[in-house]
């Protein structure tokens, strides 16, 4: 096993950190404090040093480590208890390995500077004098505080990889992958958010605290808030592996039946997923760095959702709009795209009524623009908890159901195109002329009439009220509907030969 993980590491990996390990200790001794013990131990309590060099090697070597072998290999110990126990060792033996090469690295940087023994004074420290009087109140010497930060890094080491190891077992590799991509991205963020510092945030920023000593040290609640949490993890760890073999636990559950359960498959997979959460954080930063910071909730879901105006192009609120609106209809579209294109032919042969297809297809959609809502709404409100600031969750609430119902409407729209034209991009490039529109000074004009801009509020002074807005996107919906009940879905099966 261990011969096996070692190769399946590479020696890549292990040269990447030691190279990028020189370069910085190189560096840092222009910046650095003069004494061989002083300088490994200022590389050992760099911020920057940990985060983006020493994490991300350590996560690219674990998620090359992570999942299990093959079921015979796992057949050869008994019980998975004992396999995962075996591979816990062979990764803490590559860790060790990394370890120690990262280290001599570090000493060979500090070759030629004086060897100083004790503490600095505060005049002779430099740029690094509070954080050796920090660690001057807890180790009476420099060489007790680089002993136990390199065994602290040792440490980090060894849980991330089990944690890796655990999470490779019981979700599937690129899940996995993710889940540890989320957790460093967490831990970059705690250096721009004082929340994340702070419970409960500061449970998600655990990666930082496994390997960097000088966090566990800036208060006195976090070391041992530390050591609950990887009591806690490690317990967890060890309940779950003892009493699992399989990669996944299930039990067998009736299966759903119909269209509605074939189209929920096609349309909610990891791609479309990823797809719908990608638009919400791109559209959340666009926002976040556009202009200043909020200075309150209501502030910060009037720019999320501002969108763009009537009677003049503003390029930035229109592409935001499309962002926050077209994109998220794309799975839909091409959903739609697929039934028309004859690919699920099958599924239509014995069907009863034709407007069970039409059925499906809009319960599918109504699952989906949930789902989108449920992430707006996350980021409304997060990024104002972070920063504490109050909160208008009338607002929130009346303006992402008319954003609903606005993509409701526009979803409608692009499934009479496609029964029309039976083009997927023709709807699309309806949908975005219908909101180049705006630039006309139409204020009625009812798609992307949920920008924020377009109503009748105080920070905007649009020509439309929010309730006549409902009003009108409510009836050109249920427009749309009665079209396609009793006609559109007649169109719908000619294209697909019914």
């Amino acid at each position: 096993m261990i011969r096996r993980t070692f190769r399946k590491a590479g020696a890549g990996k292990f040269l990447l950190l030691w190279a990028f390990s020189l370069l910085n200790g190189i560096g840092a001794r222009s910046t650095g404090p003069d004494g061989q013990l002083l300088h490994m131990l200022a590389l050992l309590s760099d911020e920057n040093y940990a985060i983006f060099v020493v994490l991300p090697v350590l996560l690219f070597l674990c998620g090359g480590l992570m999942g299990d072998d093959a079921q015979p290999v796992l057949l050869r110990y008994g019980s998975y208890a004992r396999y995962f126990r075996t591979k816990a060792q062979a990764l803490t033996m590559v860790c060790t390995v990394l370890w120690l090469g990262q280290l001599m690295a570090l000493f060979l940087t500090s070759l030629g500077l004086p060897r100083t023994h004790g503490w600095p004074d505060a005049q002779g420290s430099g740029i690094w004098r509070n954080v050796f009087a920090l660690l001057k109140t807890i180790f009476p010497s420099p060489e007790l505080a680089l002993f136990c930060s390199a065994l602290h890094l040792l440490i980090g080491y060894w849980l991330v990889s089990v944690l890796a190891l655990w999470l490779g077992h019981f979700l599937p590799r690129i899940p996995a992958i993710a889940v540890l991509a989320a957790l460093y991205v967490l831990t970059v963020f705690q250096t721009r958010l004082p929340a994340m510092g702070r419970p409960p945030l500061v449970f998600l920023t655990g990666l930082i605290h496994w390997t960097l000593l000088l966090y566990n040290c800036t208060a006195p609640w976090r070391l041992p808030l530390t050591l609950c949490n990887t009591v806690l993890l490690l317990t967890v760890i060890g309940y779950t592996v003892r009493i699992c073999w399989q990669r996944q636990i299930s039990l067998p559950q009736p299966k759903s039946k119909g269209l509605s359960s074939l189209y929920r498959r096609l349309l909610f997979t990891r791609r479309n997923l990823a797809l719908a959460g990608s638009a919400v954080v791109l559209l959340s930063l666009w926002t976040w760095f556009r202009g200043a910071p909020p200075e309150s909730g209501r502030q910060w879901v009037f720019e999320l959702l501002a969108g763009h105006g009537t009677g003049s192009l503003w390029v930035i609120g229109m592409l935001s709009l499309l962002l926050a609106e077209v994109l998220p209809l794309w799975p839909l579209g091409d959903l739609v795209a697929k039934v028309l294109q004859g690919q699920t032919l099958f599924a239509t042969v014995r069907l009863r009524r034709q407007t069970d297809v039409l059925r499906g297809l809009l319960k599918t959609a109504v699952l989906w623009l949930l789902f989108w809502g449920v992430l707006l709404l996350g980021a409304e409100i997060f990024p104002i908890w972070f920063l504490d600031l109050p909160a208008d969750p009338v607002l929130a609430m009346w303006a992402t159901g008319l954003r609903l119902l606005d993509m409701a409407l526009q979803f409608l729209l692009l499934l009479s195109v496609l029964c029309l034209s039976g083009q997927p991009t023709a709807g699309f490039g309806i949908l975005v002329l219908l909101h180049l529109l705006a630039v006309l000074p139409i204020p009625w004009l009812p798609v992307g009439l949920s920008s924020l801009l377009r109503l009748r509020l105080p920070e905007a002074g649009g020509a439309v009220s929010p309730g006549a807005a409902f009003v009108l996107l409510t009836g050109c919906c249920l427009a749309l509907l009665l079209w396609l009940w009793l006609y559109g879905i007649r169109k719908l099966f000619v294209k697909i030969g019914g």
